[in-house]
């Protein structure tokens, strides 16, 4: 029996790292070429494996890409910025951990969201996918901002829609795609200019 579950544990650490490659692969191919000009054929050829492993591991293109949102959605760093968050009272320290916690996941992940952004208005599937990484993003921030306004941290005449609104502004996905992609700024000058901008919105008094 122990000998039996080392083996099945074995062969699910195997298939994970194989349809670990698969979607990496199709990220460094989706990114590099555009969603809609790379086939699973040259997917499988890249990742060093059959076509039907494909299939098998992960799915068809629309599975690819809903598993890339996913992954970019789950990401760990989620998760600790929340815990750091619900452990401070401070308004300022709030906004710079918001700014560096999704900093380390939108770099982590530009290419995913490259794909996302690139091909979401010509493609249903990429859409779709997109439409899922946002929503989480968006709720991971709202909840950031229901956090500063039960602290009472944020300035009196703002709503918490609005507070919501201030939050995906500056720190959504548009924000740091404009930034760095577009303005060519670093991920961290983008971090510190987002943060000074969010805090002077939000707080009506300079960050630290």
């Amino acid at each position: 029996m122990a000998q039996r579950a080392y083996t099945s544990k074995l062969r699910a650490q195997k298939a994970e790292e194989t349809r670990r490659a698969i979607i990496e692969t199709a990220r460094d191919l989706f990114a590099e070429h555009g969603y809609g000009r790379v086939g699973l054929a040259t997917v499988a050829a890249e990742a060093g494996v059959a076509l039907n492993t494909v299939y098998a591991s992960v799915g068809g293109k629309p599975a690819l890409i809903l598993a890339m949102a996913k992954d970019s959605a789950d990401d760990e760093q989620t998760d600790h910025t929340r815990q750091q968050i619900l452990a401070t009272q401070d308004g300022p320290e709030i906004l710079r951990l918001t700014a560096e916690g999704t900093r380390v996941v939108i770099e982590r992940h530009d290419k995913t969201l490259t794909v996302l952004m690139d091909a979401r208005n010509s493609d249903a599937d990429v859409a779709k996918a997109a439409d899922f990484a946002m929503s989480h993003y968006r709720g991971v921030l709202d909840s950031i901002a229901d956090r500063l306004c039960e602290l009472g941290e944020v300035r009196t005449e703002l709503s918490r829609a609005q507070v919501r609104g201030v939050l995906w502004f500056y720190f959504g996905a548009s924000a740091w795609t404009t930034s760095v992609r577009e303005l060519g700024w670093s991920y961290e000058e983008a971090s510190s200019w987002l943060q000074h901008q969010a805090a002077a919105a939000l707080l009506g008094r300079p960050d630290t």
